[in-house]
Parts: C-alpha cells; structure tokens; sequence
C-alpha cells in the first residue's frame, strides 16, 4: 500500500469503545431484494456477501419496523420477532470478515407509497397536501407518535438479538424524523412542533429511545445519526444549516456513536458533494466542516458523497472521521483491498455488462431506470 493512503486504516475508537480498524464504509442503499414479509432473502445475502470487505461500517439501506410503512417495493422490514432469526443471517454475512453490521431504522412517513397502496394511509406530522405526492397524507396523533419512538427501541431490541453491530438512525433524506424537523412539512402547535425547539423533539426522543435500550441490552452496541444538512428547494425552505447546528449540538449531547450526513436531500448533491457549501445562509466553510466543529468530537462523524477514488477517500477525512461510499460499493467491491494491495490501477467503476455479475438486483435497475431519485447510482451506466 502506498504510504499516503495510511490514514484510511489508522484505528478509531467510539465513544461506546468499540475500536474500528480502518476509516472507510458503505452508504446506506436501498436495495429493493427483500421477500415480501421485509425479511432479507438470498439475494440480499448474496449482495451483502460480495460488499462485506468494503470497509469497517457496512450500513444496509433504509429499514421500516413498523407494518405498511414501506417506501419501497421489497424494502427491508423487520416488524416483528419472528423477523429476527432471518435477520440474524444477514448480520453474519456483513460480519464475516470482522466488520461492523450496522442496520439504517427508517420510518418515511409521508413517503410509505407502498403503504398507502396497501392501507389507503399515509401519515405525516401534520396533513398537508404536498404537491408531490399523488395520494393525501394524515396528521399523526401523539399516540401514534409516541407508539413510532416506542417501536424504534423493539426494533432496536431486535437487531441486537439478531447479531448486529449497531443501528442508524435514518433522520435524513425527506423521511418521517426530517418531516418532523422541517418547518415545511411539520406545522404542529403542540410539543412535536412550532418552534425549532419544537419541532427537534421527535429526532430527540427516538434517539433517546434508541440509545436507552441499546445501552441496556448490550453497552458495545453502536447508535449513529444520519441527517441531511439542509432542507432547500428554491423558495421552500425547511430549515437551514444553521437550524441544523443546532439539532447536532443537541444530538452530540445524547452519547451518540456517530453522526453520518447525507448531502443529498438538501439540494447540494454533485460533485465533490462531501465538501459542498450550503445553499442558504453567510456561512464561510462546507457544511461538514461546520459541522465536524461543532460535533467538537463527541462523537465519529461519517461523510459521503461523491466519493469515487482512493484521493477522494483521503481528502474527505479533512471533513469527518469515517468515509461512507456508495458508488464504489456497488461497483467495485474489492476498493479497499485494491488500496490495499496497491492495486488502484485495478479500480473498475464501470458496471455496464456487469450487473449479474456485481449481484445488482434488477429491482434496482428498474427503480432507477424509472426516474426515482437514488443518488448513491448517479455516475453509472446501468442500461443492459
């Protein structure tokens, strides 16, 4: 191996003082592979198998807990005990060479289309008629919120019992928890939401929720927080990075593992997304610079995006802790043991013809060949 690439494999220790061995990871992608009771099926196992060299932190995609709440067609679900046996043979294949099972708990709120296909209903924090959705949406009581922090700690319970490393919790990317946050999409007067103190309570308590059970049921087991940076659509604004340092400084008070920002969702996504600036506001430097300092390191922090070379890998570090790749999981699985073994002429980013192969699932294909917004496949050819 090159020595430059050096800082790539120095170890970093989390605050639950689980040691990992080297600096890289994959994104969380959904995979659309699942059988149709949401558990994993071979063909996720096969596609985790081929990817569980890709780094010390394997993230699968977006997983619902609780039922009709999909986003998705074949979406990871884990609503229920009798889910926890064939997850556990999920969790075994991504920890085979030693590395960290980590499961992304999603609640999309609004966006369960495949549950308002089954259901007739969708839920929001308050029921607007979004544009963009072709079916309407329902205002969650606060039962039912308080129900959906509940269900984030038992499904929490049940991935530990399953083998997993750790869970991420998906506040990122337009779903529920940024539903809650965005001042767009939550108009709630009670304690969900009005003020931004407000509308940071949910993304509040279900990390509480989810750490309390973690730290209770295995101590080692790691909780990490994904969020977008900034919620921007012209003139919509949800919120701004600066109402984001504020989440963070809150969240990085909760004894969290790691905090993982998504650059796509808040408008910035593109090249060199790692180290892009925000959209809105005076602000001097890129978003996850601003937010490695104000995370001031009490905890990781994961940066992704745009990530495609073994340079890329090593500047991102300049913005966080630990590098999440999507592009380069999908494509070239053995990435990091070509760094390895100096191989980065070897590096084939290329998947045309090559989709068998790499175990892409054709559901994927289909669902990105149909216009739907997966940034992690943007840069490559996935026509036959």
């Amino acid at each position: 191996m090159q020595e430059k690439y050096q800082p790539l494999f120095e170890e970093l220790r989390l605050n639950n003082g689980v040691t990992l061995t080297d600096r890289l990871g994959m994104c969380p992608m959904l995979v659309f592979a699942s059988n149709d009771d949401g558990t994993p099926s071979q063909l996720d196992l096969d596609y985790f198998k081929l990817r569980n060299e890709v780094g010390q932190i394997l993230i699968t995609g977006a997983t619902t807990f609780q039922p009709h709440t999909k986003c998705g067609p074949h979406q990871l679900s884990i609503e229920n005990d009798e889910a926890i046996e064939p997850f556990s043979k999920l969790a075994s294949v991504m920890k085979e060479h030693g590395n960290k099972a980590i499961v992304q708990l999603q609640h999309p709120g609004r966006e369960a289309s495949v549950g308002y296909a089954e259901t007739g209903n969708a839920y929001a924090p308050s029921a607007i008629d979004f544009p963009f959705l072709n079916y309407p949406v329902k205002e969650l009581t606060d039962g039912q919120i308080k129900q959906i922090i509940t269900d984030f700690g038992k499904a929490t319970e049940r991935l530990i019992k399953a083998g997993f490393d750790g869970v991420e919790i998906h506040g990122a990317n337009h779903y529920l928890i940024q539903q809650f946050f965005s001042e767009y999409s939550n108009r709630r007067t009670d304690f969900w939401g009005g003020s931004l103190e407000k509308r940071m309570n949910f993304p509040i308590e279900v990390t509480k929720e989810v750490i309390s059970v973690a730290r209770k049921l295995k101590p080692d087991f790691i909780v990490g927080y994904r969020l977008s940076p900034e919620e921007i659509h012209g003139e919509n604004v949800g919120y701004t990075i600066d109402d984001t340092l504020k989440l963070v400084d809150k969240l990085s008070d909760l004894d969290i593992d790691y905090l993982h920002t998504s650059t796509y969702g808040g408008g910035n996504f593109g090249k060199d997304a790692y180290k892009a600036y925000a959209l809105k506001g005076n602000q001097t430097k890129p978003v996850n610079a601003l937010i490695k300092e104000k995370i001031a390191k009490r905890e990781a922090m994961i940066v992704s995006g745009s990530v495609k070379t073994p340079d890329d890998a090593l500047d991102a570090l300049n913005y966080g802790d630990i590098v999440a790749m999507g592009v380069v999981a999908l494509s070239d699985p053995e990435f990091t043991n070509k760094i390895i073994n100096d191989q980065i002429d070897q590096i084939n980013l290329n998947v045309k013809d090559r989709l068998k192969e790499l175990v892409i699932p054709e559901a994927l294909v289909e669902v990105y060949k149909a216009g739907a917004p997966l940034p992690p496949l943007e840069g490559l050819d996935l026509s036959k």
